[in-house]
Order: C-alpha cells, then structure tokens, then sequence
C-alpha cells in the first residue's frame, strides 16, 4: 500500500480523512451540573447552536474550568500518522476534508491541525490559511467568544463548527452533549479531486449521522474507485452502527477496502449478539458463531466481517486486536507500558494511526497490528487523545526496516473479486 501520487493540483495526499472538524470542550462538573445540563451521568445528547451557547454561558457563571483542543476521532488518528510521519523522517502528507464553520472555534482547530501537521481541505471558511507562524499563534477562544457568535440571520450551522462538550464529574465518569453541523453532506467538486489525488481515503463513521450520509460516501466510492484509491471508513461507535446499520452494509459492499471497529461495532455490522447476549440472529451469522465455538467474541466477530469486507480491524481493549486479510485472522495481543494505562481516551483513534503509518510505509498486515498496539498503547500512558511528538520518535526507531507492500492472488467468494485478482496489503 506504498507509494504516493503526485500532482499539481495541491490536493494531493498520501491520507486523506473525510469528516467532520470537532472541536472537545472539556469541562469539570457536579452531578447537579449535569441534571441541570439534561444528560444522563455516562450519556451522550446532542444539542444545538443556541443550546450550546447557553451551557457555555451557565460553565461561565458556575467558574467550570474548561480546556478547548481540537479534537474528533479523524483528527486525534490523522494527527497521530503526522506525527509518526515526521518522526521518521518521511514528510506524509495529510490532510483532512470537509466541513468548518467560520466562527473562532473553526480557526482554533485550522491552525491546531496546520500545527500539527495536518492540511485542512475546508468547504465553508474565510480567511483561514493564513501563514504557519500567524496561525501557530492562535489563541485558545474564550468562552465568551463563542458565546457571542450566534447565528446571523440566513446563516445557517454550517457558519458554527461541531463541538462535543465533555463533561466530567469528580468520579472521572464523563458525558458529553454534541453539537453536529445539519447540513446535508455534498461531495464537492473540490473534494472529488482531492480524493482522486489520493493514496488512501479515511471515511469517518460518524459521518452516518448526517443527511446525506450514503450518497456521499457512495460518491467517495465510485471516484476512489476510478482512481485506483484505497477506501477504509470506522464505525463511530456502537450507536452509529445500531441506527444506520443497513445503509453502512450497502456502501461497505460497494467496495470499502478497509474497516475499523472494536468488537462491539463489529458484532452489530455482521448481526452477531453482543458478548453473553442470547439474541437469535440471521441463519448465517449463526453458522459462523455455531462453528467457532471457543473462540473469543472479537475473533468471532472479525471473522464475520471478512465475508463482507477485504480487511477488518476489530481492536479488543486488554485482549489485543484482530486483523482478518484475506481469510486469514491474526491476533495481536495488547501492549503494555510499565505504568499501564492512565486515560484510554482516543485508545481506538491512537490504533488506527499506527495501522495506517505502518501499512502507508509498505508494512504487512500483522507488523501493521504489532505497531498499532504500540502506539495505542503509548497514547494511552498519557492524559489526552493524542501521540506526542516524543513518543512518536521513540515509536518509528522501534519499526523494521522497511517492507515492500505484498502483492496477493486471492479468490473468496462476496468481495467482488475474480479468480486470480490481487490486492496490495
């Protein structure tokens, strides 16, 4: 899956991620905060731009300490390839598509991401590409700031950028309200060639909570096809594949190249019960449980999802990962650091980074595993969602020498493939 293509356009990518820019507010809370608030201790609403600007508003009066990154799941994994990429020495190139609204938040996490080492491809922005060493020094927006940009008359959300307010009581228990742009999804034409210009497209599963969501993905699909693009999408979380099940199976059998999911996403996308459930499922899910009898719950399940897509990733917590290419599973175990986990937020984000570095740098599918655990792992040793530039180094001196992608002749019934077809892993 190495190699890089070059272009004119100033589009062009070695990875570029499809989602939606979110940036995190956390906040510390009480319990009466959050009844106040209308979320359930753990749970998740969303909300809208005028809802979002009176909780910042009651965060203000009850002196909340808040801390504001740019954040998202995209963009934690993105960030994580471009600091490995840097690390090594090897200038990747990132980006990421889509959607930014045009208030202080949006150039908040532009100039987060530009830091970082990723480009944004943005839709709807003003002036936001100003000079690395302007925007390197954007200030963290105030609360008041954000407050007192509603929406202006004819304006609709798309001019406010998507936040997900975490909140977090002092039993570490943290629930979060989201606010998500309403626009329906256009791939535009600016996106198309971006994608055409691509080495591998990452489709954000979040993105199924938006109108529009399965033509724009379809479209993603049909141009990365033509252009000889590499497609993998996440799952979000288990949520997401409960409500939008059925939509995510018809584009995944369009030809996603790739999947990511923990053990719970990827029970619901094959119709597996959750682990312990006794839930009857469909005739051929249960042949597939009924024949892997002592086998784990995330094997049985990556299992399941290669009868539907080329390669899955089922990552496990504590048990590892499984990575299914080709009819084979290999399992990775998890790895840990002497001090062990202390914030496991953006465990899964961390994972896929390392997956995509290692298989962007011509690295087979188990070293590509082996290495996603390493930097889930480090990411997990530190508080925050993101790799450090530190731990990215010490990370990329620890990969082999470099490896050429492996070219495969495979024949398995349900991928669209034909006798004799190759794939690049």
């Amino acid at each position: 899956m190495a190699g890089v293509k070059a272009n004119g356009s100033g589009l062009a990518a070695d990875i570029l991620g499809l989602g939606q820019a979110i940036v995190d507010w956390s906040s510390s809370v009480t319990d009466g905060d959050l009844a106040q608030f209308g979320v359930a201790k753990g749970g998740r609403r969303v909300i809208g731009v005028e809802e979002r600007a009176e909780i910042m508003a009651s965060l203000d009066e009850i002196g909340a300490q808040s801390q504001v990154s740019a954040g998202g799941s995209l963009a934690n994994t993105l960030v994580g390839v471009a600091r490995l990429s840097r690390a090594a020495g090897k200038n990747l190139r990132v980006a990421l598509g889509g959607s930014l609204g045009t208030d202080t938040l949006g150039q908040f996490f532009n100039s987060q991401m530009r830091s970082a080492g990723v480009r944004c491809l943005l839709d709807h922005h003003y002036d936001l590409h100003a000079s690395s060493s302007a925007s390197q020094q954007q200030k963290l927006p105030s609360q008041q700031q954000v407050e007192q940009q509603p929406c202006a008359p004819g304006v609709g959300s798309s001019a406010h950028t998507g936040t997900v307010m975490v909140l977090t009581t002092p039993d570490a228990q943290r629930s979060f309200l989201s606010f998500f742009t309403s626009d329906s999804l256009t791939l535009s034409e600016r996106l198309r060639n971006a994608v055409r210009c691509s080495t591998m497209v990452v489709v954000e599963g979040y993105l199924w909570e938006m109108p529009g969501a399965e033509e724009y993905i379809s479209a993603v699909l049909e141009t990365a096809s033509a252009a000889g693009v590499k497609v993998a999408m996440t799952a979000g979380d288990p949520g997401v594949v409960a409500r939008h099940r059925d939509k995510m199976l018809r584009v995944i059998d369009r030809g996603i190249d790739m999947l990511f999911t923990n053990e719970e996403e990827a029970a619901a996308l094959a119709g597996m019960p959750r682990e312990g459930d006794a839930t009857t499922v469909g005739e051929a899910t249960l042949a597939v449980v009924d024949d892997e009898k002592g086998l784990s719950h995330g094997e049985r399940a990556a299992r399941a999802l290669a009868h539907i897509c080329p390669l899955a990733v089922v990552t496990a917590g504590s048990r590892g990962s499984y990575v299914c290419a080709m009819g084979e599973v290999h399992k990775v175990p998890a790895h840990w650091l002497p001090q062990g986990p202390v914030d496991t937020c953006g465990a899964g984000d961390a994972y896929a980074a390392g997956w995509l570095y290692a298989q962007l740098s011509g690295y087979d599918v188990r070293t590509s595993g082996e290495f996603a655990s390493q930097v889930a792992s480090a990411v997990i040793g530190r508080y925050g969602p993101h790799l450090s530039d530190d731990d990215a180094e010490q990370l990329v001196r620890q990969l082999p020498g470099h490896v050429s992608p492996v070219r495969v002749r495979i024949d398995l019934p349900g991928l669209g493939l034909g006798a004799g077809d190759f794939l690049d892993f």
